[in-house]
């Protein structure tokens, strides 16, 4: 009879122990900050070929990977990349995807960037 209420009491406190810590997990879910990728660029003033400066003002991340027109990408924080000489003005897609590496989530930013013919 003993054995069973020890029994009995240690099964009661672990149950507690894991009811106590599902509570928390669900009170801490709704605190997760999703990253927010954000960005904007200098240099596209002047005609191709030239050099654009990418700024990066994502928040909550700390892993960047950007993505230009020709399938070229970068990992850095806020890079730069040149356009080459072009027979018009044309516009060229721009995506960053800034990760939080900690909690595995994700968001992603594209814009347009118009570089100026060579003419």
């Amino acid at each position: 009879m003993k054995n069973s209420i020890k029994l009995f009491l240690i099964l009661g406190i672990i149950f507690a122990a894991c009811t106590k810590a599902d509570e928390n997990d669900r009170r801490n879910v709704g605190t997760l900050t999703l990253p927010a990728a954000s960005f904007y660029y200098t240099g596209n003033e002047n005609p191709a070929p030239v050099t654009v400066q990418f700024h990066n003002t994502s928040q909550y991340s700390d892993e960047f990977l950007w993505t230009f027109h020709n399938g070229a990408t970068s990992t850095a924080h806020s890079p730069s990349f040149t356009y080459p000489a072009a027979g018009e003005d044309k516009s060229y897609i721009v995506k960053l995807k800034a990760t939080d590496s900690n909690s595995g989530e994700s968001n992603t930013r594209s814009k347009s960037i118009l570089i100026l013919s060579s003419k």
